[in-house]
């Protein structure tokens, strides 16, 4: 992921409000796995032909995922438990912060809604699908202060929260080549 891409996971409300009465402001990182997609939740059939009419298809890396639009760009991934490609483990998206598309976002938060989900963003906050919200979420971000001034926003990150949140995507990757995802 680029710097300058902002990060929407699309997690199913029913999920969340399963663990808690209301939804959470943000997801402590070590309980984000919880919160996936469920065999027993999933998003309606066709939800990819969908993404079809959001970005292109490309080429993916994995036999167990499907990508979409560029990858330095606006993208999007749907990450399936394995290679039969039945069963959704992840939807996310990626937002180019450097040219960002309302059109983009208002079709996002649009399959959100129909699917029940809600956003979860890369700093683990819980956004509902609006438009304005995550286009405020978005000039607020990282990668929006990294676009205005990639110099001052270098120098301001939080190093070890970011070491943080390396060591976890780590373990969750080597637990993803151990079940042979990667």
């Amino acid at each position: 992921m680029a710097i300058w891409q902002y990060r929407l996971i699309l997690l199913p409300e029913k999920v969340l409000l399963g663990k808690f009465d209301v939804l959470p402001l943000a997801i402590p990182i070590e309980l984000v796995d919880e919160f996936s997609w469920s065999g027993e939740v999933q998003p309606e059939v066709g939800v990819e032909s969908q993404i079809d009419m959001m970005l292109p298809p490309m080429d993916s890396w994995s036999t167990s995922m499907r990508m979409w639009g560029q990858e330095e760009g606006n993208d999007a991934h749907v990450l399936y438990v394995d290679d039969s490609r039945k069963t959704v483990e992840e939807i996310s998206f990626r937002i180019d912060a450097r040219a960002v598309s309302h059109e983009l976002v208002h079709q996002i938060c649009g399959l959100a809604k129909r699917l029940g989900c809600v956003l979860l963003t890369s700093e683990y906050e819980i956004l509902v699908p609006d438009e304005s919200m995550v286009l405020t979420a978005i000039n607020q971000s990282t990668a929006k202060k990294f676009v205005n001034d990639p110099v001052s926003t270098l120098q301001n990150l939080d190093y070890a929260k970011l070491q943080q949140q390396a060591e976890y995507f780590l373990k969750d990757f080597d637990k993803s080549r151990e079940k042979g995802k990667l």
